[in-house]
């Protein structure tokens, strides 16, 4: 049964449905009355009769759920795909107060063809205040690498004041989501990447080459040259971070970008952990190479050669690296300069795979900026794209056609409004004088 009730007037209360199957959240009240509804319901439809009476039912403490989606809340809980590199799902917080519901393994690929919901965290304790902390506590050791998933965001929620006092309402998220401080990849993340990126270079199996022309450590005379690692971050940025000293053999000097030399070490502790010391402050990170198949990192166990992507989190959070290659380097710096800083993308490409569900423009039709142009479906969502430019469009899809994520679906070619002809007129009008000026001088000067 479900109702909306007032939180001005509690006494008032409006029915909205009822459901005769078990709801998303039914380990909460599992967690709390010790009924296995599950189990009842399979003995029900064999045909068993239900022996326990509500006299029988006693509530005891608070639970607490949390819905683990393969989504990025800050792009508006767009969900998302991937593959699940390492998982840790059940971390040791004591025996009964922690219970997740799951079908996640390594090696599963998350695709667009089902809903978005990967997984259940739910908490017990003798009050609220117990179980949401335990509940904030057993999401800080989820891990998932990978895939994009909103434990952050779940975390942020949990220790929202509102949230911990109850105030709760249809309009909370709304409200609250502008204020979330989402983390960001820092200088911490970028040196465990490029350590880890080195010193899977340095025990790639090929051994030191015979002399300076093979080797590719930037030999000079006296001191080695500094060994840099070009970084791929999901905005499409390339963080470069200097590394000299041999990471295997202890402590090394690093340097983010034009940022100052610090000192640095890398330990790789067992399966799927990495833990790095920065300038005496110590980090234990989740660990997984995107190209590693299932994680079994140790010191003697490192994958062959540098790996193309590389997945870190702790505390709930996560991010991708790519380590990229020259090629791949050249390629990003070539798209920052050919797209001014701030300017917006004529190109309106799909953000995951799915299908075209409709198109509500067409060819040669002239659109605003923010207006919808077609909607596409994935994992039971519905996306509505829009342009981000004025102009006309051209529309490359129709409706019902499936598309590939990063697709291009339309392409606004830009109106040049009066001010911008005008402001060519004048540009013209005074090259034309510039170049009757330097014509008059030059007969003069012969």
């Amino acid at each position: 049964m479900e109702f909306l009730v007032s939180d001005e007037a509690p006494d008032e209360f409006f029915f909205m449905e009822m459901n005769t199957r078990l709801q998303v959240e039914h380990p909460v009240t599992e967690m709390v009355t010790g009924v296995d509804l599950v189990e009842w319901q399979v003995r029900i439809a064999a045909g068993e009769e239900l022996t326990v009476r509500q006299a029988d039912v006693e509530l005891n403490g608070h639970a607490a759920e949390a819905r683990v989606y393969a989504e990025i809340p800050e792009r508006n809980f767009m969900p998302s795909t991937g593959t699940v590199l390492l998982l840790d799902e059940m971390p040791d917080h004591g025996a009964g107060m922690i219970r997740v519901d799951s079908a996640l393994l390594e090696g599963l690929e998350i695709s667009s063809s089902y809903d978005p919901m990967i997984s259940k965290v739910i908490a017990w304790g003798p009050d609220r205040t117990v179980a949401l902390d335990t509940l904030d506590a057993a999401l800080a050791g989820y891990t998932a690498l990978g895939i994009d998933t909103n434990v952050e965001y779940l975390r942020l929620l949990i220790n929202d004041d509102d949230v911990r006092a109850g105030h709760l309402d249809t309009g909370l998220i709304e409200r609250k989501m502008p204020d979330f401080a989402f983390r960001r990849i820092d200088d911490a993340e970028l040196v465990a990447a490029a350590l880890y990126a080195v010193v899977s270079g340095e025990q790639d199996g090929t051994g030191t080459p015979p002399g300076p022309w093979q080797a590719s450590n930037g030999w000079r005379i006296g001191a080695s040259a500094p060994r840099r690692i070009s970084l791929g971050t999901p905005d499409g940025g390339i963080a470069t971070v200097s590394v000299t000293g041999r990471v295997a053999a202890g402590p090394v000097q690093v340097c983010v970008g034009d940022g100052p030399w610090r000192t640095a070490s890398l330990r790789l502790p067992g399966r799927g952990s990495l833990v790095l010391t920065l300038d005496g402050e110590t980090t234990d990170y989740s660990l997984a190479p995107a190209d590693a198949g299932p994680v079994n990192l140790t010191p003697d166990n490192l994958p062959s050669g540098v790996p193309a992507e590389l997945f870190l989190g702790n505390g709930g959070w996560s991010c991708r690296l790519e380590a990229l290659t020259r090629e791949s380097r050249l390629v990003r710096v070539l798209a920052a300069v050919e797209r001014e800083e701030g300017a917006a993308d004529p190109e309106v490409r799909s953000p995951m795979p799915g299908t075209v569900v409709s198109v509500a423009v067409s060819n040669g039709d002239t659109v605003e900026a923010g207006q919808v142009l077609l909607s596409v479906e994935a994992m039971k969502m519905e996306h509505q794209l829009v342009a981000e430019v004025a102009g006309t469009v051209h529309i490359s899809i129709k409706a019902g056609q499936p598309v590939k994520a990063d697709q291009v679906l339309a392409t606004i070619h830009p109106s040049t409004t009066d001010s911008d002809a005008d402001s060519l007129q004048d540009s013209n009008t005074e090259s034309n004088k510039d170049s009757n000026q330097d014509s008059n001088n030059t007969g003069k000067g012969a």
